[in-house]
């Protein structure tokens, strides 16, 4: 036996109050409060323009390739197993509200931001068909039952379970009726994990940093509603009478006519030898907006995404080159691994133990190619060049009809590019006119 064991028959287990119980909620912080001050949570640090657009990149990355079920050839090849029963509900529609694109886009937002995401896997006896019903992570508390019956709840920094552990999922629906999930019950995808168990919750990780950005876009942003021009000063070589001072102090307050961004370019009358004077930057400016920018690189660093997909040059001296290297860098050291996560999860948890031999989950990354017509014509080209692929298999991969007659299934070579199966008789009747010479 593994580990855990995942295909159990429901057991009477009837665990504790859950640190996740509604009952429990009260007694703790929404969020995490970094040394910053700021209550970081999932939701609150999409408002940093830097953790939306890297989770945004990756999330539509993945959300936008087809997905399909694959089925083993005998002949070593594969094809899509079109008639498959979760075929329609991995590529298209994995539940009655969702379409595959919407609900891989919210699983990757709470895997990348949560460590964890959660489908429930609703079964229907005979109809063939499933769902797959996306759960709030934050209300999701997997425990495990060990050999001896103890229940021990599971968190991203629990130790790993004994051996012969059976794994369990608490839900604590809005409707308040708390459920126990076996694990065959429960597409869990994870993040990055110590127990293996549970993901890392990437949010507490990267709290301090989150927090100082959102500290950071704050004092930036009360520093423009109250007006502020770090760039000029008011000065008077005399002191100023008690009118004049209540009138400039009353126009410079919040809610006076020179108060605001607002009203930032406006003409002032100045009074008694008042005068402007030019302030260059200061030192704790300069700090302020070098602070904002390694806040950027280091956010986008914790989710692992090149700083040119979020719309950050990084590199002042990057050029167009570099940059399509960045891109393919990518797609094979942060999207294939999540390619490869979703893939072999949802085989595990989806596919049958019978089906395991024949049909296997797959994304069709050639998708990627779609925005580049030139990297896919010489995609097609070298394959094309070698009798790797057929002309209706290019025509089928750009959603075109396949040739009249059977002439688009033959397989050519570039010597002169017959087809393959003329090749040797070419040979033939070369040798044969030498001969007759």
């Amino acid at each position: 036996m593994g580990l855990l064991s995942r295909h159990e028959t429901r057991g009477a287990v009837t665990p504790g109050l859950s640190p996740k119980d509604p009952a429990l909620a009260d007694l703790f912080s929404g969020g995490i409060n970094s040394a910053s001050g700021q209550n970081v949570t999932a939701d609150t640090s999409l408002a940093i323009s830097t953790v939306l657009a890297c989770v945004s990149r990756v999330a539509k990355t993945l959300a936008m390739l087809p997905l399909n079920v694959m089925r083993r050839l005998p002949n070593k090849g594969h094809e899509v197993a079109e008639n498959h029963r979760l075929q329609k509900q991995i590529s298209s529609r994995p539940n009655r509200w969702q379409t595959s694109y919407n609900w891989r886009i919210l699983s990757q937002v709470h895997v990348m931001l949560r460590g964890n995401a959660y489908s429930r896997i609703v079964y229907y006896p005979g109809r063939g068909l499933n769902e797959l019903v996306p759960m709030d992570p934050d209300r999701i508390q997997p425990f495990v039952e060990t050999p001896n019956g103890s229940i021990y709840f599971m968190a991203d920094n629990s130790p790993m379970p004994p051996a012969g552990s059976k794994l369990y999922y608490q839900h604590f629906p809005v409707n308040g009726n708390t459920e126990v999930l076996m694990a065959d019950e429960v597409l869990h995808v994870r993040g990055i994990s110590s127990n293996g168990i549970v993901g890392k919750n990437v949010i507490r990780l990267m709290r301090e940093s989150v927090g100082l950005a959102m500290g950071t876009q704050e004092t930036g942003a009360r520093l423009f509603s109250n007006g502020a021009q770090i760039s000029k000063w008011v000065k008077t070589p005399n002191r100023l009478s008690d009118p004049v001072y209540d009138r400039l102090k009353k126009q410079l307050s919040e809610g006076g006519e020179f108060a605001g961004a607002r009203n930032a370019h406006r003409t002032m009358i100045l009074e008694e030898g008042l005068d402007i004077a030019n302030l260059s930057m200061t030192m704790d400016d300069a700090q302020f907006l070098a602070t904002r920018q390694f806040q950027v690189e280091d956010i986008a660093s914790f989710l692992d995404v090149p700083l040119i997909l979020i719309n950050r040059s990084g590199d002042k001296n990057q050029t167009f080159a570099s940059a399509e290297q960045i891109i393919s860098m990518f797609i094979t050291h942060q999207m294939s691994p999540w390619f490869k996560n979703y893939e072999q999860e949802m085989s595990e948890s989806l596919l049958y133990p019978s089906e395991s031999d024949e049909y296997y989950i797959e994304f069709d990354v050639d998708g990627i190619m779609r925005g580049d017509s030139a990297a896919r014509a010489a995609f097609y080209r070298a394959l094309f060049g070698t009798a790797s692929i057929t002309i209706d298999e290019i025509r089928a991969k750009e959603h075109m009809s396949p040739l009249p007659n059977g002439e688009g299934k033959k397989v050519y070579i570039m010597s002169n590019m017959i087809p393959l199966d003329m090749a040797g008789q070419q040979i033939t009747q070369k040798q044969a006119l030498q001969a007759n010479a």
